[in-house]
């Protein structure tokens, strides 16, 4: 995709789409396709500080860029300040390309500039070359960085206590601004001179922050600038990394040109590195490792993807974290909560995807979390002697709808809740299949008596005949999204009639064209506009808002009841968010959507399961099979 000269000089456009690329290593670099940063999370190196916290933080916010030839300067860059655009070089900005890695062409007069942006795969650096396509022989480049050094989550200001030394390097300088932190590496090929002449900038505007209630005014630092000569013959490379760089490589990846190519390569975005193991980043940009949400979009991002064996290193990931059976919800190691009910059970229906011998390598994590769940666990999660379980505490949200505002559930869901109940049918039957093709005879008699029971409370507690949907939870009949999972699952509780009339249910009041809504439309309680400050968000997180990733999943319960009349609109749906992935972030896509038409985007501009269950929903279509009843 190229974005023309017109778009491009437009901000309105061209500070609302994105560009984001990642290193294996963890690190990101990212901003608006304009070069201004609109986000206290954007940065040209944005890496994590393990030995800081849990965190990824914001080591090179920016640079200002110019190029001066025949006695005129020009500006590349664009920074936003109270009331203004300084400088604006996005006026010169002529094409804009977001693959196989973001470009910007500038012109001005005669002068054709590209400039190039590429994160190295396995370590936390980020290069950027510039190339003299078209003009005179050579010009005159000057780089100045500006750098943070702050946790992405908060923001930075001028004082007297930053250590404001560079030291000089091999083709550059390094600083560390603060202690603790890993020292940065700035370096230019070519013939490029170091001044030193820092100096702060205050009040750099993140309009976005604005936007969504938070501080949005920060003082940068800048050390000084470099100057290097810019040939026809000769690109100049530009680092910064937290090592010394001595190669200074440029090898573009390959090109994604259908929906399918772009979602894999999105795909590889959210498999990061840890000092913990391999781990599934949940979000950009302020998501870290999330249980739940790793287990959901874990099959997608690498069993469809052709990484299997990054399927198993993240799954031994999450099998060190396992704690009285539950999964962590958020962070790793040191930094882990236990908060959820679900994150567990997803794990069981990833490896139900997963083609090796389950129950020989992993039946003591699954054997853990059954037993940690039928006996009692953390937070209140237990089986009840119907066979269902029960969790919650006060004040907690243990479910996917945990928005909390002031030490309350926003979706009170504590008690016997439909999902964990359909997800815990279908764990227990796996594992006793898991258990047979084995020969674990023990396993087997203990626990083949359980299906049967908790199929029969199940309808008995969730089933109302003359609704002809499921309860959301025991007594709640707020029709959500949630009871679809009673049907998509491998193994489900529910007859034939019950299937359908749920799909029925789901199909007419909360499918969209970009995903299902958390809460149908005819709810006095619906919000369908997703935005605003934290608090406002928080409330129509789940009372109304979009979310893609439940596609798949309406995909298998569709096709479960009606395949016939299913498969066209499965496929209609799925074309339909090939626009999603050119509207937010470049191309990935997004966390949520509004309930109500045009269904803007929101949330967090690149989420794991959004693709991965994307990538899922395709493989659905092309590849169905009723699954067992």
């Amino acid at each position: 995709m190229g974005i023309d000269k017109m778009l491009m000089q437009d901000l309105a456009y061209a500070t609302s789409r994105e560009y984001l690329v990642v290193s294996y290593a963890g690190g990101y670099a990212a901003a608006t396709i304009s070069g201004c940063n609109t986000r206290k999370y954007h940065g040209l190196l944005v890496a994590p500080q393990p030995q800081l916290d849990g965190d990824d933080h914001v080591l090179l916010s920016a640079l200002n860029e110019k190029i001066s030839y025949n006695n005129n300067v020009y500006s590349l860059s664009v920074h936003r300040y109270p009331g203004e655009y300084n400088p604006d070089g996005h006026a010169l900005i002529a094409m804009f390309s977001a693959d196989p890695v973001p470009c910007w062409t500038f012109k001005t007069g005669d002068t054709v500039i590209t400039k190039e942006l590429l994160m190295d795969e396995s370590e936390n650096r980020v290069s950027i070359r510039y190339t003299l396509k078209e003009g005179p022989s050579s010009v005159s480049l000057q780089l100045q960085p500006f750098v943070a050094f702050r946790n992405m989550h908060t923001i930075g200001k001028a004082n007297s206590f930053a250590n404001l030394s560079v030291d000089t390097i091999d083709n550059g300088v390094q600083m560390r601004l603060y202690e603790g932190y890993d020292p940065l590496f700035m370096q230019v090929t070519g013939d490029a001179a170091f001044t030193n002449n820092g100096y702060w900038y205050y009040n750099a505007e993140y309009a976005v922050e604005q936007e969504r209630g938070y501080e949005s005014h920060e003082d940068l630092y800048s050390p000084g600038h470099f100057e290097v000569t810019l040939t026809k013959e000769q690109a100049v490379i530009f680092t910064a990394g937290l090592s010394l760089n001595n190669k200074f490589s440029f090898k573009l990846p390959a090109s994604a040109n259908t929906m399918k190519e772009r979602l894999l390569k999105a795909a590889k975005q959210f498999i990061i590195n840890t000092d913990h193991g391999v781990a599934i980043r949940a979000g950009y940009y302020w998501f870290g490792s999330w249980g739940r949400d790793t287990c959901i979009a874990l099959p997608g991002l690498t069993l469809l993807t052709g990484n299997v064996p990054v399927f198993a290193q993240v799954v031994e990931t999450l099998e060190a974290g396992l704690n009285n059976g539950l999964l962590s919800n958020a962070g790793i190691g040191k930094h882990a909560l236990y908060n959820t009910v679900d994150a567990s059970l997803w794990f069981v229906w990833s490896l139900q995807q997963y083609n090796v011998k389950i129950w020989a390598t992993y039946k003591e994590a699954l054997s853990n979390i059954l037993y940690s769940y039928r006996q009692g666990t953390m937070f209140g999660i237990r089986m009840l002697d119907n066979g269902l379980i029960t969790a919650g505490e006060e004040g907690v949200a243990l479910t996917w709808m945990d928005a909390v505002i002031g030490g309350v559930p926003v979706t009170p869901r504590r008690g016997v809740v439909v999902e964990i109940n359909a997800l815990w049918y279908n764990a227990v039957c796996f594992c006793l299949e898991a258990a047979r093709s084995e020969g674990d005879e023990a396993f087997v008699k203990e626990w083949e008596v359980l299906p049967t029971k908790i199929a029969a409370s199940f309808i008995d507690v969730f089933w109302n005949e003359e609704k002809q949907y499921l309860a959301d939870v025991e007594n709640d009949w707020s029709v959500r999204p949630n009871q679809i999972f009673a049907v998509s699952l491998p193994f489900t509780p529910l007859k034939p009639h019950m299937q359908k009339a749920v799909v029925d249910k789901v199909r007419n009041e909360l499918l969209t064209p970009r995903g299902l809504r958390t809460l149908s439309p005819l709810d006095e309680r619906y919000t369908g506009h997703y935005a605003g400050d934290q608090m406002s968000r928080d409330h129509s997180y789940h009372q109304g808002t979009v979310w893609p990733w439940l596609l798949a999943h309406f995909a298998e319960a569709y096709l479960r009841t009606d395949e016939e009349a299913a498969l066209p609109l499965l496929k209609e749906l799925y074309d339909g968010m090939s626009a999603t992935l050119e509207e937010c972030c470049l191309y990935s896509v997004p966390e949520v959507f509004d309930g109500n038409f045009p269904y803007k985007a929101g949330g967090a501009v690149a989420q794991a399961w959004s693709v991965a269950e994307l990538i899922r929903m395709e493989h659905i279509i092309n590849t169905y099979k009723r699954p067992v009843s």
